[in-house]
């Protein structure tokens, strides 16, 4: 038993007794307290990494869009909660810091390959392995793991159209800071040819040269 579960089994058991509550009870309040503990400190860690290696953005979204995934995709479990949130915490770290390479050292068009090419991925996972079941959660019951899975592919459907939605935005405000820069650089090229002082000058050359 790891120190969360401690913290919570002990918790639920004193707030239980003083509510006077049956074991069930009690058992349920212990489960929602752990889940509050675990999801807490996992969102401050997350944040304190983040700030420290500056991949906050990046490591918020990894670690939103994996637990919200891992609900339904199943997967194996860690001996502790405190090893689980020291691999999240690692693995969030780690695909921060390759995406952050992506982005800086890699092209838009080859971003969206390599982008199309783990979602077709993700689809082959989803539909052949998934869900992964576990010590504690086996998954047995067919009709279970097909409810699951198709969570799991309306899941990866919505951040297919973010991320398409995304794709969208960056290619539109692309352009536009492509075309201001443009008409800016033909504006201000125009002022300099029109402007006075430029006229003093470019007369006094043209009456050198007669």
């Amino acid at each position: 038993m790891g120190v969360i579960d401690k913290i919570s089994l002990n918790l639920s058991t004193r707030l239980g007794d003083r509510l006077d509550k049956d074991e069930e009870e009690k058992a349920v309040l212990n489960y929602g307290l752990f889940m509050i503990i675990h999801t807490f400190l996992g969102i401050i860690l997350t944040i304190l990494v983040g700030l420290i290696t500056g991949m906050i953005i990046e490591m918020s979204l990894i670690t939103i869009t994996s637990a919200l995934f891992k609900r339904y995709t199943g997967g194996v479990h860690a001996s502790t909660p405190e090893i689980c949130l020291i691999i999240g915490i690692i693995l969030s770290l780690i695909l921060s810091t390759v995406c952050r390479f992506i982005s800086i050292n890699i092209d838009i068009n080859n971003i969206v390959l390599i982008g199309m090419t783990i979602i077709a991925f993700s689809y082959y996972m989803i539909y052949y392995k998934c869900p992964v079941p576990s010590k504690n959660k086996p998954l047995n019951n067919e009709k279970t793991r097909n409810k699951l899975r198709k969570k799991a592919f309306t899941l990866l459907n919505i951040y297919i159209i973010l991320i398409i939605i995304l794709y969208i935005i960056y290619y539109i405000l692309y352009f536009e800071a492509k075309y201001c820069k443009k008409y800016y650089s033909i504006f201000y090229i125009r002022y300099i040819f029109t402007n006075d002082s430029f006229n003093k000058y470019r007369y006094k050359i043209y009456k050198f040269i007669r």
